[in-house]
Formats: structure tokens, sequence, C-alpha cells
């Protein structure tokens, strides 16, 4: 941030200082409407009255009334100043030595939350980590004269499928406040996060043992100027299982398959005469009727003597029965799978090949691909009146499309297209070279790597920091004092899922003769696969609360849910933006039912949602039922170890949920081969 010639800042995460640098001789202040609760203090611990004028060196201590905080206030270099006391607190720096080359920087760091533990605000203290107090002051003010300068990030993804451990570097890019310090200490200071503390490797920095509780855990300083972090990827993205369906599943599985593989996309929605957020789920609700159709078809015709690498936790015995049971059953033709192939293809290119009712346009300012949006109607049922450009509903109304034009949600609904498009290119690779560059579009506008493209930012929803992305984009239709904001955590990984698989799959089009074609698609499967991980081990940590011997809760006892509805920067809640129902809170992380969902999902925090889930939707039965939710519902009590009942439980669905706004991503086929696929639970 800069104003003009006189003020700078740099606002990172984890900066354990506010860091201002002030230009040409610009006087600082500092003020606050919260009363001091004892005279300032002054380098060596030397008291002083407001009003008078003092001479620091290098440090003013401000305790506070209300908050009981006490900050450090350094500078620089000396400084004469002044405070007041009136209406609060202010402190007015009257002179420093100008320096051409170097600004004065002043750094305020918290430095007790409790100083006497008389504060109304009791948390503050209740939450503190136990720490050597003169120890920390003493570390902060000794490196107080290093601050993060324009910080980079770098990656390191194998493409060795035997080696799934990824990393990112985070290169501060460290500078010193003065160059004229004689200070020799040249490892910065900043806060990690629980996550980043178990993934740090020890030879690039040292964690100490000066730590805070924050909203997101045991939040420890680190000394080094660069860290460098360790991602497992675990298993490669796929379109299956880690099992095939079981064999007691696949009659009740074929039936609906049979019905399913005829879905057809409305009329609006072939001619892309609606928002994208529906229409990628139905999009993406066709590519999982595909996909399992085409995989008990190669089950039914395949050996039982050899389990192919597709499935890598079944025994022989269960695997050959699910082969011997799909192939007693009808099952869906060459040519209907065929169709609805076709059905997607067109469905998902009639959105990129600039005929859609509702066109994409490029957005000059932000650099990102928005859609022009439809006055009235849209979703699932209804064609909208789509405007050409200029006249986009997007770009004048936050709430259009879900506020698409202003970046809200475009890993949601971006994903669930690239899903689909990557079923569609494995089916027919043609057809995937052919949209290679217009599908490209989507993933450059939500999971850019490139910082060399002039035309997309890089990761536009990742917070790299925290590990997880955040829905809102450019500005929030509730205008939270939170911050940004992402309620489904479940999409966002669902999104990368479908950028890994596009990736894999056009690798396998274009193969290795064309060198430039399979080396992007090998970049988008790398980091679609970097960022799935990221986001399932984010979801984990602050979407999914609960404690175990192997898991730790990132929140305090006062948050009593095992779900976070919707996370804010600064504060989480349980509840979601269209729905007070707690089992919608539950159920928006648990959507869509794709494989990814196995290393999402622990089963130990799924028991503990079920119950809740299931109670919740009881008290509501028609409006969880109408809505969709009861598929949810379905899922999960597979996940936790009940699956045959959870397949009559789901069977028993009325087939209008299926066809509902709510619903209307799902399909029985989808449901049922989910129910199927978990992995066995010891109840």
């Amino acid at each position: 941030l800069k104003w003009g010639k006189y003020m700078s800042s740099r606002i990172l995460q984890g900066m354990p200082y506010i860091t201002m640098d002030y230009f040409r001789g610009t006087l600082p202040s500092i003020t606050s409407r919260n009363g001091l609760a004892s005279p300032p203090i002054f380098d060596d611990k030397k008291e002083f009255e407001c009003g008078k004028t003092v001479t620091a060196q290098k440090e003013v201590q401000l305790h506070f009334k209300q908050s009981d905080f006490t900050w450090a206030v350094f500078f620089s270099r000396p400084v004469e100043f002044q405070c007041k006391i009136e209406n609060g607190f202010e402190l007015n720096v009257l002179n420093y030595e100008k320096d051409i080359v170097y600004p004065l920087t002043v750094r305020i760091a918290l430095i007790d939350r409790c100083t006497t533990g008389k504060s109304e605000l009791r948390q503050h203290c209740d939450d503190q980590e136990k720490t050597d107090h003169e120890g920390y002051v003493s570390l902060l003010r000794k490196r107080a004269h290093l601050k993060p300068g324009n910080p980079q990030i770098a990656f390191d993804i194998p493409s060795n499928k035997d080696n799934r451990n990824a990393k990112i570097t985070f290169d501060w890019n460290t500078e010193v406040v003065d160059g004229r310090s004689k200070n020799s200490d040249q490892d910065l200071l900043m806060f990690s996060l629980p996550h980043h503390q178990s993934s740090l490797e020890d030879s690039s920095s040292t964690t100490t043992d000066y730590c805070v509780r924050t909203f997101h855990g045991k939040t420890c300083l680190v000394e080094a100027s660069k860290w460098k972090l360790s991602e497992d990827l675990g298993a490669p993205q796929s379109f299956h299982a880690s099992r095939p369906p079981e064999a007691w599943a696949i009659p009740a599985l074929a039936e609906a398959v049979m019905k399913d593989i005829k879905f057809r996309l409305s009329d609006h929605l072939r001619r892309g005469a609606t928002d994208t957020y529906f229409s990628g789920k139905l999009l993406a609700k066709l590519a999982r009727i595909v996909t399992i159709a085409s995989e008990l078809r190669e089950l039914a015709s395949s050996p039982t003597n050899k389990i192919p690498e597709t499935y890598s936790d079944v025994d022989m015995e269960s695997y050959t029965l699910s082969v011997n049971v799909s192939n007693q059953e009808d099952l869906p033709t060459d040519d209907e799978i065929q169709d609805a192939i076709e059905e997607l293809k067109k469905g998902v290119q009639i959105w990129v090949n600039g005929s859609a009712e509702a066109p994409y346009v490029y957005d000059n300012s932000w650099g990102g691909l928005v859609n022009c949006g439809c006055d009235g109607g849209g979703g699932v049922f209804m064609s909208c009146n789509a405007p050409t450009f200029p006249n986009c509903p997007v770009l004048s109304n936050i709430m259009a499309d879900f506020g698409n034009g202003y970046y809200n949600d475009h890993h949601f609904h971006y994903g669930y297209h690239v899903y689909a498009a990557a079923v569609a290119a494995k089916h027919d690779p043609e057809w995937g070279m052919q949209f290679f560059d217009n599908i490209l579009l989507y993933i450059r506008d939500i999971a850019n790597p490139s910082a060399d493209d002039p035309y997309f930012t890089t990761f536009r929803h990742k917070d790299w920091f925290l590990g997880s992305s955040w829905a809102s984009g450019i500005f929030s239709g509730e205008d939270s004092p939170h911050g940004r904001d992402q309620e489904s955590s479940s999409e966002a990984i669902a999104a990368y899922e479908g950028v890994a698989l596009y990736g894999q799959v056009m690798m396998e089009a274009f193969g290795e003769n064309d060198d430039t074609g399979y080396k992007v698609a090998q970049n988008i499967r790398d980091f679609g696969s970097l960022l799935t991980a990221t986001e399932v081990s984010a979801a984990n940590r602050y979407w999914h609360v609960w404690s175990s011997d192997t898991h730790v809760n990132s929140y305090p006892k006062g948050y009593p849910q095992p779900v976070v509805g919707m996370l804010h920067q600064s504060m989480a809640t349980f509840q979601t933006w269209f729905a007070t129902e707690n089992f919608v809170s539950y159920g928006i992380q648990l959507i869509p039912f794709t494989p990814v969902a196995e290393s999402r999902d622990d089963p130990e925090w799924a028991a503990k949602v079920y119950p809740l889930y299931k109670k919740g939707c009881d008290s509501e039965l028609d409006f969880c039922e109408d809505n969709g939710w009861t598929i949810i519902e379905c899922g999960l009590y597979a996940t936790v170890g009940y699956p045959k009942e959870a397949l009559v439980q789901a069977q028993q669905i009325p087939e209008k949920v299926f066809l509902s706004e709510g619903g209307s991503g799902h399909s029985l086929t989808n449901t049922l081969w989910y129910i199927s696929t978990r992995t066995q639970v010891t109840r």
C-alpha cells in the first residue's frame, strides 16, 4: 500500500509487527479510542507523562485500559514525540533525523494480551499459550530491524507418480529497515500456523517456543527468511474410487444407470441461457453418469485374474464378485453411452465456443473470465433473458449469477464445467484437443500458475498461507467486516479435482509426441493435484471440526459444532448464505459425490456429523427431502459404515428430488455408486 510519496506499508499474513514506512520527513501519529491503563514507557523502562516532549532511541511501550493489551512500538531511528490522553490516546512524532535513502520505519507488535488480567475481555487471558514473556519481547526487539519485502512463492511438484511429496517455498525477500543498522541477524520473524509447523523442513527454519493462540490454532514464531514446506499430494486423482462398486449393490446400480444414461439437458441449458453454476452442476451430473456407465461396462468385460491399477484398495475375492455380477446385469449399450457423451460435449462447448445466449466476456480490469449473466430466470428450470455485452447484469449487480461478475464463486462454477470437459475429453480425445484452448480459459481464471500470463492473475481464489481458497471475489455481497469467506469447502476441493483430472486426460490426448500440449497438460495436472491436496488439508483444519488421537481441533472449546458452515478471514460461523437449517451447514461441506471425497471426509469426523445431520433432517423432513439434502444424508450414512442401509434409504428417495433445484446436481446412479464404493469402517 502506498500513500503518494510519503507513506507505504506491506500487509502480509504472519507478520508479528504492523509496519509503516515514512518518507520525506512525514511525521507519524498513533491514535486509539482506548485510553492508557498506565504511563507510557520508552527505551530502558523509563516512564514519562503525556504532554512532555521526549526522545525515544528505539522503543515505546503502551498499555491500554479496556483491552489490557500492551503494545511495543519500535522506531528505526531516534524520534522526538509527545502524547495526548484526551478522548483516548494519541502519540505524535515531532521530529527525527531525515535520510534521503531510508525511510523512518515504525513497527508495532502486540507483546501482551493479558497484562494485568483485570480486563473484562477474559478470553484473551484464558486462551493464552504459556510462554517466556521476557524472551518473547526480547526476540521481537532483536528482530525488529528485519521486515518482509516483496515475497515470492515457488513450487516443486513431482511428476513421477511414485513421488507424491511436493515442496512449497515462501521467500519473504527480507529487507533491513535501515541500511545503516549494524545488527547482523538475518533471520526474519514470522508467525506460522499449525500446518506450517508440521510441514516446515528443519534445515530451512527454526520454529520457536514463542506461541500465541489465534483464530487458526497455536501460532508460533519462526526464524527464517525462507520457508520450505512439504505437502503430501496423496493418491493421484481418479474418475474412480479406490475400489469398484460392491457386488451386492451392482444390481441396483445397474438398474439406475439404465435410466439415468438417458438424462438430457433442457433446451435452455443447451442454449447456454442460464447461470454458470447450475449449468455446471448438471453437466457434471451427466459426466458422472457417463463415467459410472463406462466403469460398469469395463468391469463386466474384465478378466478376474488380475486387478487393474484403477483400484488400489480391493482384494481379489471382492473384485471377482463385482466383475461377475456386472457381467450378469443389463447395462447401457455403446450407442447409449455415446449418445450421452455427445450430449455432454454439446453442453460443455456451448459455453466456450462463443454461441451461448449468456456469453462469457473478458474483464480487462481484473484479468478474468466473467459471464454476461441473465435478466430474470436462470437456474435449473427457467430460461433467462440474456442481454448482450456491454449490458451485462453481472457487471452492475453483485448478486447476479452468485456474484460472478465480481469474481465470487468462480472456482465453484467453473470447476463443474472443467470436470465435465475432462470426462468428455476422456471419451473423445480429438474433441478435447479441439476445445483445449477454450477450456483452458476456465483453468487460467481459477487455477493459473503462471505469473507470466498477461491476461489472468495467478491462483485467483487460493490463499497459500492458509492453504484454503476464498469464494469471495473483489467485493462481498454482505459487505462483511470479517473479510473474505468461503462456504463450501467441498466444492472448492472438487473444482481442483476437476482441474487435475482434465490435465491428466489431456496428457493422454496429446501424448508425448506433442511436446508443447503435453507439457501444458502436465502442468495443469500437477498444479491441480497440489491445489486439491492443500484444499483437502485446509478443509480438515478449518471446516471439519473434531479432535482425536491423530487430529488436533483448530478451534477453542467454545465452538461446539463439528462443522463450520462459513469461514471468514476472522470469523467461523455455523450458518450458510441461503438457509438456516443445521443440516445445510453440514451438507454444503459434502457435495458433490466424487472420488476425492474419500480423502476429504475422515470417517471419525463423519461419525460425529451423521447423527446431528439425521436429527436435523428428520425434524424438517419435507424441506430436507424437497431440496435434495436427504441424498447427502445417504452418502454420509455409508461413509460412517452403513452402506447397505444407506442404499435402501437412497432407493426410497422420490425421483422428483433428483430433478429439484437442490437435488439436480445428483443422480440416483452417482448416489448408489458413492454408497457402494465407500471404504469399510469398523462400527
